[in-house]
C-alpha cells in the first residue's frame, strides 16, 4: 500500500489530542485574524489577552457600536500596543442601508414554528430572514403598515437582528448618511480600515470616497448581496479589498453555491492585487464552548488554503464566553496551515492594493 503523507504525518507528530490550549504569545503569522470588539470583549484585560493571542486587527460593528464605546476601545488599544509592542489595527464597519429589528426585550422573543407574527414592512408573499438566516418567515398578510408573517424556522430574536429580503433591491444604494456621518468620525480618530456594507457596485465606493476628497483612506468592500457578484470586478478596482460577508451573502445566493463563491472571491481580488477577508459564522460553537466543531476547523483551514488574507470572528468575541480563547483557537489554526503552505498575503505590502509587481 501507498505510503504518502499520511504515513509520513502518523510517524513524524505526536497525534494524541489534548483539551488544554495554550496561548502563543506574538505568533508569527501572515493570514490576519480580525475580531469584532463587543460588550465580552472590550476591556483592557481581554483586549490585551486578544492581542497576545494573535489579534491584528480589531472590528468595530457601527450597526451597534457608539462614539463613547469606540473611544474607550480605541484608547484600550493603543495602550496595549505601547505595552506589548503589538501592532493591533482598527476596522470601522459601517452599518449600511440594513433593515434590523427593533427594541426588544432583553432576553429576545422567541419565535414560534407556525405562529403568526406582526411586522412592520411592506411586500405580501415574500419569505424573510432573520439573524443571519437562522430564522425564515413567510409573509402572509398585509394591513397597512403591519404585515403579518408566519414562523417557517424559530427561534430566539434579539433587538438589531438583521432582516434580509432577497428579492428586494436596495434602492438607496450601499451608504447611508449615518455611513457617512460614522465615517467622517472614523476617520478622524485615525481608523486604520473602513468596511463598506451592501455594496452594490463600485459607486457606493466612490460616493464614499468622494466625501474625503483629500484625505487617502482604505475602503473594504462587503459583499453581501447577490447583485455585488455581477460587478464584482469593478467594485475590486474601486476598493482597498473585499470582505466575504458569507451570513448575508449565503441568504442571497443558494447555500450549495456559496463554497464556490468565496473560492472565486478571493481568486478575483488577487487578480487584482487586492486581499480578501473571509468572514462570518467561522467557529460559532465558540460563543457557548471552548472548542469548536471539527467541521468548524476544516472552515478556517480551508478559508487560509484558498488564500484568503484574514479571518474574522463575530459573535464569537462579540458576545462570546472566551473571546481571547477563541482569537488563539483560529491562530492556531491559521499557524498550522501557513506552516505548511508557507505563502504570501495581500496585506503584506507598503501601500495596500499595490502588490510588490518585483517578486520572482
Amino acid at each position: 500500500m501507498r505510503q504518502g503523507i499520511f504515513y509520513s504525518y502518523c510517524k513524524n507528530r505526536h497525534i494524541a489530542y489534548t483539551d488544554k490550549l495554550t496561548i502563543i504569545k506574538n505568533i508569527d503569522m501572515k493570514t490576519k485574524i480580525i475580531a469584532t470588539i463587543g460588550p465580552k470583549s472590550e476591556s483592557y484585560e481581554e483586549l490585551k489577552a486578544m492581542a497576545e493571542a494573535g489579534l491584528s486587527i480589531a472590528r468595530m460593528n457601527f450597526s451597534h457600536c457608539t462614539v463613547e464605546e469606540y473611544n474607550t476601545r480605541k484608547e484600550n488599544i493603543q495602550r496595549i500596543n505601547k505595552e506589548l509592542g503589538t501592532s493591533v489595527e482598527i476596522l470601522q464597519d459601517l452599518q449600511g442601508p440594513r433593515i434590523r429589528v427593533g427594541k426588544l426585550p432583553t432576553e429576545g422573543v422567541e419565535l414560534e414554528e407556525g405562529n403568526t407574527y406582526v411586522f412592520s414592512y411592506e411586500q405580501k408573499g415574500e419569505p424573510f430572514y432573520l439573524a443571519n438566516g437562522a430564522m425564515e418567515l413567510d409573509i402572509t398578510d398585509v394591513q397597512g403598515s403591519q404585515i403579518h408573517a408566519k414562523v417557517i424556522t424559530g427561534g430566539t430574536l434579539f433587538s438589531k437582528k438583521g432582516i434580509n429580503v432577497p428579492r428586494t433591491n436596495l434602492t438607496r444604494g450601499g451608504v447611508t448618511e449615518k455611513d457617512i456621518e460614522d465615517a467622517k468620525f472614523g476617520v478622524a480618530q485615525g481608523a486604520d480600515y473602513i468596511a463598506l456594507s451592501f455594496v452594490q457596485s463600485a459607486d457606493d465606493i466612490n460616493k464614499l470616497r468622494s466625501e474625503f476628497p483629500d484625505k487617502k483612506i482604505k475602503v473594504i468592500a462587503k459583499i453581501e448581496r447577490a447583485l455585488a457578484l455581477d460587478n464584482i470586478d469593478e467594485i475590486i478596482e474601486a476598493s482597498d479589498g473585499i470582505m466575504i460577508a458569507r451570513g448575508d451573502l449565503g441568504i442571497e445566493i443558494p447555500m450549495e453555491d456559496l463554497p464556490i463563491i468565496q473560492k472565486n472571491l478571493i481568486r478575483h481580488a488577487h487578480w487584482h492585487n487586492k486581499p480578501a477577508i473571509v468572514a462570518t459564522q467561522m467557529m460559532m460553537t465558540l460563543i457557548d464552548h471552548e472548542h469548536p466543531t471539527r467541521a468548524e476547523v476544516s472552515d478556517v483551514a480551508n478559508a487560509v488554503f484558498e488564500g484568503g488574507d484574514a479571518v474574522m470572528l463575530s459573535d464569537e468575541t462579540a458576545a462570546g464566553k472566551h473571546p481571547a480563547r477563541a482569537v488563539a483557537v483560529m491562530a492556531k489554526i491559521v499557524k498550522r496551515i501557513e506552516d505548511y503552505t508557507a505563502r504570501e498575503n495581500f496585506f503584506e505590502v507598503e501601500t495596500l492594493g499595490e502588490y510588490k509587481k518585483a517578486k520572482k
